[in-house]
C-alpha cells in the first residue's frame, strides 16, 4: 500500500501550523503531515548495511528511487580550514555524506559565487543573516535557495531568528539548527573569562608591557557563586565546568526543574532576587521576545559592585546603553562581551575604551572541531530525511528556539 508522506516538511507543518496530521507508521514515524506528490514508493523500502571504504564504519544505507540534490553553502563561523575556492568540506566530510545513500548528489556552492540553485532539495547553510560575516551567505543569497524544490535547510548555528522565511512559516520548508555545535568552545571561553578576571591577567599584560614587577592580589573561583541565565546545552556545560572548580552554581530556566551540577534553579522573573549574591553572571539565552532587554537598569542595580558579567548569548538580551553606563560608573566590576546589539561593534562605541571590558568579536565558539561536529549533526539528520523519519532539532519560529 502506498502511504503519502514527506521527509521533514510534514513534521514542521504538523508541529507549527496545526495542519491535519495522520498516523503514519506510528511506531516509527509518529505524526507527519500529508504532502502531495511524494509517496513511500518514491523512496523504496530496500535497506542494506553499508561499509565505508576504510572499513571502519557501518551505516544503514537507505536508497531512494530518485536523486536527492544536497547543497553546502557558507563557511561555518569559527571554522579553521577553509579552502581557496570558498568552500569548506574536507574529503572525509564528503565521504561521510555520500555514504548515507547512493541517491545523494552533493554540491558545494561558495557563498560569494552563487550560480544555478534550481533543483536543490536539501541545503546545509551558514549565514542568511541580515548582518553576516565573510564566507557566509548574505540574506539575499540565502533567500535564492528557496525554490519550489527546496524541502529542508540545516543551519550551521543554533540561533535562527534571521533565517525564517515565508516558506518556513507556511511549512513548505523545514528549518533545523545545530544545538550543541558550539557548546564546548563557548563553555571553555566562559571559564577563560572568569579566570582572566580572577587572576588579573589584564593587569599582568600591562605590567609586562611596562617591564614592571608588580605582585597582585588575585581571587579564586573556588567558593564563588556563578549565576547562569539560561540552562540550555551551553549553560549546563558551563555549570559542569564551574562545579569542577568548586563554585556554587545557581541559574534560571524557563521550566524550573533539577539540573545536574546546579545547586538551585529558579524562574527568570525572580532574577533580581538572586543577582545580589552572584560573583559572576553568565548570559546564555537566545534572543526571543521574552529575553529581549532581559538585563536592564533594575537588574544591573541589583548586582554587587564586585560582580562580573559574561555575555555569550545575544546582544539584544541586554540593554546596551544601561550596561555601558553600569560599567563606566562601576556599578559592576567588569564584563566579557561576545555579543552586541549591532555587529561589528562600531569603532566609536564607548565599550571599546572601558578598561575592565573584554571585547570579543562574536567568536567565542571558534574551534578546529566545528567542521567535524557540524557534519556529524547534519549526517544524523540526513539519514533520517532519506529514511522518512522525523528530523531532529526542528526550529520553532514562534518560540525562537
Amino acid at each position: 500500500m502506498d502511504i503519502l508522506f514527506d521527509t521533514g516538511l510534514g513534521f514542521t507543518a504538523a508541529l507549527f501550523l496545526g495542519r491535519r496530521a495522520e498516523n503514519l507508521r506510528a511506531s516509527e514515524l509518529g505524526s507527519a503531515g500529508r504532502q502531495k506528490g511524494t509517496s513511500m514508493s518514491d523512496y523504496g523500502t530496500e535497506t542494506e548495511r553499508y561499509t565505508s571504504l576504510k572499513g571502519t564504519r557501518s551505516t544503514e544505507n537507505i536508497r531512494p528511487c530518485r536523486a536527492i540534490r544536497v547543497a553546502v553553502s557558507g563557511i561555518p563561523r569559527g571554522y579553521h580550514f577553509t579552502r581557496k575556492d570558498g568552500n569548506w568540506l574536507q574529503e572525509k566530510h564528503k565521504e561521510q555524506i555520500l555514504t548515507i545513500s547512493s541517491a545523494i548528489e552533493l554540491m558545494e556552492i561558495p557563498a560569494c559565487g552563487l550560480g544555478d540553485v534550481e533543483g536543490i532539495e536539501v541545503l546545509l547553510a551558514e549565514g542568511g543573516n541580515r548582518i553576516h560575516y565573510p564566507g557566509e551567505l548574505d540574506w539575499a543569497d540565502y533567500q535564492r535557495f528557496f525554490t519550489p524544490s527546496l524541502r529542508w535547510v540545516q543551519l550551521c548555528s543554533t540561533g535562527f531568528s534571521d533565517n525564517v522565511t515565508p516558506q518556513i512559516l507556511d511549512g513548505s520548508v523545514t528549518l533545523t539548527n545545530a544545538p550543541g555545535l558550539h557548546t564546548i568552545p563557548i563553555a571553555e571561553s566562559v571559564m577563560a573569562a572568569m579566570l582572566h578576571h580572577a587572576k588579573n591577567l589584564r593587569l599582568r599584560r600591562m605590567d609586562q608591557k611596562r617591564h614592571e614587577w608588580n605582585q597582585l592580589k588575585n581571587d579564586e573561583l573556588s567558593g564563588r557563586t556563578v549565576l547562569i541565565i539560561g540552562l540550555g546545552r551551553i549553560g549546563k556545560k558551563v555549570a559542569q565546568l564551574c562545579r569542577a572548580f568548586g563554585m556554587k552554581v545557581i541559574g534560571s530556566k524557563h521550566t524550573v526543574e533539577p539540573v545536574e551540577n546546579v545547586d538551585m534553579v529558579f524562574p527568570v522573573h525572580e532574577l533580581t532576587e538572586y543577582l545580589p549574591g552572584a560573583d559572576y553572571v553568565i548570559v546564555a539565552v537566545p534572543h526571543t521576545p521574552e529575553t529581549e532587554n532581559l538585563l536592564g537598569e533594575k537588574e544591573f542595580r541589583a548586582m554587587k559592585r564586585s560582580s562580573y558579567l559574561i555575555n555569550i548569548g545575544r546582544g539584544k538580551t541586554i540593554e546596551e546603553q544601561v550596561m555601558t553606563k553600569a560599567l563606566r560608573e562601576e556599578w559592576i566590576a567588569g564584563a566579557y562581551l561576545d555579543a552586541f546589539v549591532e555587529e561589528p561593534l562600531a569603532q566609536d562605541h564607548p565599550l571599546w575604551d572601558l578598561e575592565d571590558v573584554l571585547i570579543v568579536p562574536h567568536d567565542s565558539h571558534s574551534s578546529p572541531y566545528i567542521g567535524d561536529r557540524m557534519v556529524d549533526i547534519f549526517c544524523d539528520n540526513l539519514k533520517r530525511y532519506v529514511g522518512g523519519r522525523p528530523l531532529q532539532n526542528i526550529c520553532d519560529p514562534q518560540k525562537g528556539y
